[in-house]
Protein backbone atom coordinates (compact mmCIF):
# COMPACT_ATOMS: atom_id res chain seq x y z
CA UNK A 1 0.00 0.00 0.00
CA UNK A 2 1.37 3.41 -1.00
CA UNK A 3 1.93 6.10 1.06
CA UNK A 4 -0.78 9.12 1.61
CA UNK A 5 -0.33 12.29 -0.32
CA UNK A 6 2.78 14.21 0.96
CA UNK A 7 4.27 17.66 0.10
CA UNK A 8 7.99 18.26 -1.16
CA UNK A 9 9.90 20.57 1.41
CA UNK A 10 11.88 23.50 -0.67
CA UNK A 11 15.31 22.91 0.36
CA UNK A 12 15.73 26.40 1.40
CA UNK A 13 14.09 27.26 5.39
CA UNK A 14 11.00 26.28 4.97
CA UNK A 15 9.36 29.78 3.34
CA UNK A 16 9.76 28.32 -0.15
CA UNK A 17 6.87 26.86 -1.88
CA UNK A 18 5.74 23.44 -1.47
CA UNK A 19 4.51 21.21 -4.06
CA UNK A 20 2.37 17.57 -4.23
CA UNK A 21 4.26 14.49 -4.97
CA UNK A 22 3.31 10.97 -5.19
CA UNK A 23 4.85 7.91 -3.73
CA UNK A 24 9.21 7.99 -4.95
CA UNK A 25 8.87 3.90 -5.13
CA UNK A 26 11.54 4.04 -2.74
CA UNK A 27 13.60 0.30 -2.97
CA UNK A 28 13.72 -1.59 -0.37
CA UNK A 29 17.64 -2.52 -1.69
CA UNK A 30 18.51 1.07 -1.27
CA UNK A 31 19.23 0.61 2.49
CA UNK A 32 21.65 -2.57 1.50
CA UNK A 33 23.08 -0.46 -1.32
CA UNK A 34 23.90 2.32 1.15
CA UNK A 35 25.08 -0.67 3.99
CA UNK A 36 27.79 -1.61 1.26
CA UNK A 37 29.05 1.87 -0.34
CA UNK A 38 28.81 3.43 3.17
CA UNK A 39 27.91 6.72 1.91
CA UNK A 40 25.40 7.81 -0.64
CA UNK A 41 24.89 11.76 -1.17
CA UNK A 42 21.51 13.00 0.19
CA UNK A 43 19.53 13.60 -3.08
CA UNK A 44 17.07 16.64 -1.87
CA UNK A 45 13.87 14.30 -1.64
CA UNK A 46 12.67 16.27 1.64
CA UNK A 47 8.77 15.44 2.24
CA UNK A 48 6.57 16.70 4.65
CA UNK A 49 3.27 15.86 5.23
CA UNK A 50 1.36 18.93 6.54
CA UNK A 51 -2.17 17.56 7.12
CA UNK A 52 -1.88 14.87 10.76
CA UNK A 53 -4.39 12.57 9.42
CA UNK A 54 -1.94 11.75 5.89
CA UNK A 55 1.10 11.29 8.41
CA UNK A 56 2.28 7.98 8.38
CA UNK A 57 3.06 6.29 11.28
CA UNK A 58 6.90 6.01 12.48
CA UNK A 59 7.96 2.78 14.45
CA UNK A 60 8.94 3.01 17.99
CA UNK A 61 12.70 2.24 18.59
CA UNK A 62 14.23 0.34 20.75
CA UNK A 63 17.53 -0.72 21.33
CA UNK A 64 21.06 -0.04 23.17
CA UNK A 65 23.07 3.48 22.95
CA UNK A 66 26.42 4.11 21.83
CA UNK A 67 27.30 3.62 25.76
CA UNK A 68 25.54 0.24 25.99
CA UNK A 69 22.80 1.72 27.80
CA UNK A 70 19.07 0.64 26.85
CA UNK A 71 17.35 3.54 24.59
CA UNK A 72 13.36 3.10 23.77
CA UNK A 73 11.54 6.41 21.59
CA UNK A 74 8.57 5.41 23.78
CA UNK A 75 10.04 6.84 26.97
CA UNK A 76 9.44 10.29 25.30
CA UNK A 77 5.90 9.78 24.47
CA UNK A 78 4.23 13.04 23.78
CA UNK A 79 7.33 14.97 22.96
CA UNK A 80 8.15 16.02 19.43
CA UNK A 81 11.27 13.36 18.11
CA UNK A 82 13.62 14.52 16.10
CA UNK A 83 15.97 11.41 15.03
CA UNK A 84 19.07 11.91 12.95
CA UNK A 85 20.64 8.94 10.65
CA UNK A 86 23.99 9.85 10.51
CA UNK A 87 27.39 7.96 10.49
CA UNK A 88 31.38 9.54 11.87
CA UNK A 89 32.76 8.43 8.59
CA UNK A 90 29.94 10.34 6.21
CA UNK A 91 31.59 13.93 5.15
CA UNK A 92 28.05 15.35 5.49
CA UNK A 93 27.18 14.33 8.50
CA UNK A 94 30.47 16.07 10.38
CA UNK A 95 29.23 19.45 8.21
CA UNK A 96 25.66 18.94 9.96
CA UNK A 97 26.79 18.53 13.37
CA UNK A 98 26.99 22.48 14.90
CA UNK A 99 23.59 23.41 13.36
CA UNK A 100 21.88 19.59 15.23
CA UNK A 101 23.95 21.00 18.19
CA UNK A 102 22.47 24.60 17.70
CA UNK A 103 18.63 23.29 17.43
CA UNK A 104 19.13 20.96 20.59
CA UNK A 105 20.18 24.81 22.35
CA UNK A 106 17.48 26.17 21.04
CA UNK A 107 14.66 23.82 22.62
CA UNK A 108 16.41 22.90 25.76
CA UNK A 109 13.15 24.30 27.36
CA UNK A 110 10.76 22.16 25.17
CA UNK A 111 8.88 19.06 24.83
CA UNK A 112 11.69 18.19 22.09
CA UNK A 113 13.85 15.05 22.22
CA UNK A 114 17.02 14.48 19.87
CA UNK A 115 18.20 10.64 19.31
CA UNK A 116 21.14 10.16 16.31
CA UNK A 117 21.15 6.32 15.28
CA UNK A 118 24.57 5.93 14.12
CA UNK A 119 24.53 2.99 10.98
CA UNK A 120 27.65 1.13 9.82
CA UNK A 121 29.98 2.88 12.21
CA UNK A 122 32.28 1.11 15.35
CA UNK A 123 31.36 2.83 18.71
CA UNK A 124 34.70 4.18 19.26
CA UNK A 125 34.74 6.30 16.13
CA UNK A 126 30.89 6.99 17.06
CA UNK A 127 31.93 8.16 20.54
CA UNK A 128 35.09 9.99 19.08
CA UNK A 129 32.36 12.01 16.88
CA UNK A 130 30.14 13.03 19.70
CA UNK A 131 33.08 14.05 21.82
CA UNK A 132 34.23 16.01 18.93
CA UNK A 133 31.26 18.46 17.96
CA UNK A 134 29.51 18.30 21.59
CA UNK A 135 26.89 16.14 20.69
CA UNK A 136 25.47 15.74 23.84
CA UNK A 137 21.77 13.42 22.76
CA UNK A 138 21.96 9.88 22.59
CA UNK A 139 22.78 7.65 19.68
CA UNK A 140 21.41 4.27 18.82
CA UNK A 141 24.30 2.20 17.91
CA UNK A 142 22.50 0.36 14.73
CA UNK A 143 26.32 -1.14 13.61
CA UNK A 144 24.34 -3.63 11.21
CA UNK A 145 21.78 -1.85 10.04
CA UNK A 146 18.72 -2.88 11.74
CA UNK A 147 17.33 0.17 12.72
CA UNK A 148 17.25 1.60 9.18
CA UNK A 149 15.24 -1.28 8.01
CA UNK A 150 12.66 -1.06 10.91
CA UNK A 151 11.90 2.13 9.06
CA UNK A 152 11.42 0.25 5.78
CA UNK A 153 8.87 -1.56 7.38
CA UNK A 154 7.02 1.48 7.64
CA UNK A 155 7.38 2.47 4.39
CA UNK A 156 10.00 5.54 5.04
CA UNK A 157 13.03 4.30 4.32
CA UNK A 158 16.16 5.99 4.88
CA UNK A 159 17.85 5.37 2.24
CA UNK A 160 20.35 8.67 2.31
CA UNK A 161 23.06 9.23 5.04
CA UNK A 162 22.48 11.76 6.58
CA UNK A 163 18.46 11.40 7.13
CA UNK A 164 16.94 13.59 9.45
CA UNK A 165 12.99 12.76 10.57
CA UNK A 166 10.86 14.94 12.55
CA UNK A 167 8.36 12.68 14.47
CA UNK A 168 5.03 14.70 15.99
CA UNK A 169 3.59 14.06 19.21
CA UNK A 170 1.37 11.35 18.13
CA UNK A 171 4.56 9.15 16.86
CA UNK A 172 3.67 10.29 13.21
CA UNK A 173 6.74 11.37 10.49
CA UNK A 174 6.03 15.08 10.00
CA UNK A 175 9.14 15.26 7.87
CA UNK A 176 11.95 14.12 6.52
CA UNK A 177 15.14 15.46 5.87
CA UNK A 178 17.41 13.29 3.05
CA UNK A 179 20.20 15.99 2.81
CA UNK A 180 21.97 17.72 5.27
CA UNK A 181 21.42 20.35 7.12
CA UNK A 182 23.12 24.22 5.82
CA UNK A 183 21.91 26.02 8.91
CA UNK A 184 20.21 25.49 12.31
CA UNK A 185 17.06 28.07 11.51
CA UNK A 186 15.55 25.23 8.29
CA UNK A 187 15.26 22.22 10.66
CA UNK A 188 14.52 25.53 14.10
CA UNK A 189 11.72 26.33 11.38
CA UNK A 190 10.40 22.44 10.75
CA UNK A 191 10.27 21.55 14.43
CA UNK A 192 8.18 24.57 15.17
CA UNK A 193 5.75 23.77 12.59
CA UNK A 194 4.71 20.34 13.70
CA UNK A 195 4.90 22.10 17.42
CA UNK A 196 2.07 24.04 16.36
CA UNK A 197 -0.05 21.25 14.46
Amino acid sequence: MGLPRRALIATAPLLGALAACSDDGADPNRVNQINRDRFVSGDGANYRWDDPDERPEAPVITGESLEGDPLDTSDWAGDVLVVNFWGSWCAPCRSEAPFLVEAVDHYEEADVRFVGVNIRDTVDAALAFDERHGITYPSFNDSGGEIALQFLDYEVAPNTIPVTFVIDREQRIFSVWREDFKDSETLIADIDQVLGT
